[in-house]
């Protein structure tokens, strides 16, 4: 998906991934992330958000959620994460790293509320329902805190995807409200949906969907109730290009994951944007067959529209030569990728390839690099995944 942009932009990144793999440096199934390109992302989505008055909360599942990486980040000017689980928030935590929004897509469990609210300190918490407010107060009330939380809130026709359904539903939200509001250990301060945007038919911009209606109506409602609303989530796709735009609709907050490393879906169609493709997924051909060539795996992810794949025995071959992927199954675990077979191709060839991923769900491994644009470029930190 990203292999045209990443060679436009970020060559050296292709020729320093497969250089490593070749000495011995990195193994198979390893995504490589070019760290000074990471920073400049990082220092481009702070002042574009500085400009435009907008906090930002950083995602790390897409890129390994380490607490080496969060670290990097805050370093660069976005100061806080939010945690897809709280999971993540423990591994970020490690590091001493800054939790915003924790709860944002899974819930913490009923007996986490204490973990949450005496050891990682969120900023918000965000909440899919009553019930879970009122743990989450009764446990800020044992502790003689009050939590300062924002609202998940949905209707029937928004865009919602599979695995991550819930929330207030907007229709019924003013008696949710009532409810809430009574309890005291939790300081409602706004709202939240996801995803707000999408990239376009026609592959040149983002467009929002419905749940910015959302947004806004809750508001009103929220407002109704005389609630101060200071704080309005609208994730998906945040990125310089965007923050403008999510800015015209009264967003208070937005949550960069892929513009960290380049990969929102518009990155690998237009090349104009401030952030530079700065990631890439390296692999060994295995074995082949008469059609086919086998790649070590474990990165792989359902969603990732991979389509095009280099390889060769060095950087330089890798920048040239290129195939397609093939009998690629997301029903399957991916012991083994899929590639056209090329007369070119010898079994320990460097694989690279440039996709949308998570790696928090896959079983790869994750190396960090620098000076990829020069002739010393260095391994810095090297992330091994386990079980």
């Amino acid at each position: 998906m990203f292999i045209n942009m990443t060679l436009r932009r970020n060559e050296g990144l292709i020729r320093t991934a497969a250089n490593l793999h070749q000495e011995g440096k990195i193994p198979a199934n390893t995504y490589v992330i070019d760290l000074d390109s990471l920073e400049h992302n990082v220092n481009k989505l702070s002042q574009t958000a500085q400009q435009h008055g907008m906090n930002l909360y950083y995602m790390t599942k897409q890129i390994g959620r380490s607490g080496f990486v969060g670290q990097v980040i805050e370093q660069n000017g976005i100061k806080r994460a939010v945690a897809v689980d709280i999971d993540e928030a423990f591994e970020l935590k490690k590091t001493n790293c800054e939790i915003g929004n924790i709860g944002h897509i899974v819930q913490p469990s009923k007996t986490q509320w204490n973990e949450v609210l005496t050891y990682l300190k969120p900023e918000v918490v965000t909440l899919f329902s009553s019930e879970r407010a009122k743990q989450l107060s009764d446990a800020a009330i044992a502790l003689g805190k009050i939590q300062n939380v924002i609202l998940r809130v949905i209707k029937p026709e928004d865009m919602v995807y599979p695995g991550q359904f819930g929330g207030f539903l907007l229709g019924q939200l003013d008696g949710y409200l009532d409810e809430i509001l009574k309890l005291k250990g939790i300081r409602v301060i706004g709202i939240t949906s996801f995803p707000v945007l999408q990239i376009k038919d026609e592959k040149d911009d983002f467009a929002f969907t419905s749940n910015i209606q959302t947004i806004q109506k809750a508001r009103e409602i929220f407002e109704n109730k005389g609630i101060a609303v200071t704080h309005i989530n609208a994730p998906s796709a945040t990125s310089c290009h965007t923050i403008p735009m999510l800015k015209e609709f009264g967003v208070t907050h937005g949550e960069p994951g892929h513009a960290l490393t380049g990969t929102t879906p518009l990155h690998a169609y237009r090349d104009d944007l401030q952030e530079i493709p700065s990631i890439v997924y390296t692999s060994e051909i295995s074995h082949m067959d008469e059609e086919y060539a086998y790649t070590i795996a474990g990165g792989y992810y359902p969603r990732s529209n991979m389509e095009g794949a280099l390889f060769g025995s060095n950087g330089s071959h890798v920048l040239n030569q290129r195939t397609t992927v093939d009998l690629v199954s997301p029903d399957n675990i991916d012991y083994y990728g899929c590639l056209k077979k090329q007369d070119q191709m010898k079994v320990g060839d460097s694989v690279i390839q440039a996709f949308r991923t998570q790696i928090f769900v896959t079983r790869a491994h994750v190396a960090y690099v620098r000076n990829v644009n020069f002739h010393n470029p260095e391994l810095v930190y090297f992330q091994r995944r386990g079980m």
